[in-house]
């Protein structure tokens, strides 16, 4: 009776339990399953891929691609332990290609092996960041102005920098629809146009992080989409009237600009190097940014006074400083301009 227990009824060889055997149970078993021919859509703009519907930007070659999908077009029985493969792949047009695939494993203790063939179909789909791009799709524009001025040209480019970081940044987060459709400079300063109000926001958001002043939302509608009304923002951001390394005139007096608060300024006083806090409304009038400063040379000290020689006409202008000013003769130093006045920076 012991016999027949361990004897396998399929094969007659030994059986553990006296029912069929392992080696008989796997040949039983479909425990390797491949799809016949799998997709694999890249966008030709942008390299994009689509993934179960949704695009990502995978910075991979096409070969890892490849060797990730033909795995997922793998199936194996759960009871499969320690599967190892062997790919090949094989261009056979300039979009198609040919997987062989070889599976070794092991099941119920037994060793298995089994090979397939998967063809690769690549295809061509404008994504949908680059679809909205090239058809002008956009959600808001983000204007960068100054109060009672034109921004500098360092605002201007410092705007459209951190336009660009923060893209950077998001689409790295995974906001591909966080683009910019535009960067265009005009009189009155800057309009960045974008493609989703989150990038719109996280844009004017940092330029008055960095450069001060504020802004403000106007939504427009559109038109509905799907029953939603849809909007379009404009991202009104306000740079202060005055900024950092101004030259102002303040109580008669040249002034240089170290900080902004709303509507209050910081300034020191060139001549003496007094600091305080006044109303932007108190400026009597602004003369420039450091930024377009001139540097000259000291030609001579005579007490509280000094005379620089002008690059352009050579000749020798004199200049008042403060009497404990440790300029001297031989100095390089920076000056601008009020007309036919000269203001001595340091």
């Amino acid at each position: 009776m012991r016999i027949k227990e361990n004897i396998c009824p399929r094969c007659g060889g030994p059986s553990t339990d006296g029912g069929t055997c392992a080696r008989c149970r796997v040949d039983q078993i479909r425990w390797m399953e491949c799809d016949s021919r799998i997709s694999v859509i890249e966008c030709p703009s942008c390299g994009a891929w689509k993934e179960a519907g949704a695009w990502t930007d995978l910075n991979r070659e096409r070969t890892d691609i490849a060797t990730e999908r033909i795995l997922r077009a793998i199936h194996l029985d759960p009871g499969v332990e320690s599967p190892g493969f062997d790919l090949r792949i094989e261009d056979i047009s300039p979009n198609r290609s040919r997987a062989s695939c070889t599976v070794s494993a092991s099941l119920l203790g037994i060793p298995v092996q089994e090979s397939c063939s998967i063809e690769i179909v690549w295809q061509k789909e404008q994504c949908d960041r680059c679809s909205r791009m090239s058809g002008s799709y956009y959600e808001g524009v983000v204007q960068v102005r100054a109060k009672g001025r034109k921004p500098y040209p360092f605002e201007i480019a410092t705007a459209a920098g951190i336009a660009q970081e923060t893209e950077g940044a998001l689409q790295e987060g995974g906001e591909r629809l966080s683009f910019i459709s535009r960067i265009d400079e005009n009189r009155d300063g800057l309009d960045i146009t974008v493609g989703s109000q989150r990038i719109g926001q996280e844009i004017s958001s940092n330029i008055v992080r960095r450069l001060g002043g504020r802004f403000s939302t106007h939504p427009k509608l559109v038109g509905e989409k799907a029953g939603r009304k849809v909007y379009r923002i404009t991202f009104s951001v306000r740079l202060p009237k005055y900024t950092r390394e101004d030259i102002i005139i303040h109580g008669g007096r040249y002034a240089e600009v170290i900080a902004v608060d709303k509507d209050n300024v910081r300034i020191r006083d060139l001549f003496s190097g007094a600091i305080r806090t006044v109303k932007d409304s108190a400026v009597e009038r602004l003369i420039g940014n450091l930024r377009d400063a001139e540097c000259v040379m000291i030609a001579f000290r005579d007490g509280d006074m000094i005379g620089v020689l002008e690059p352009a006409s050579g000749k020798t202008i004199e200049c008042q400083v403060h009497p404990s000013s440790p300029l001297c003769a031989g100095q390089e130093i920076r000056i601008m301009r009020d007309g036919i006045d000269l203001i001595v920076i340091g």
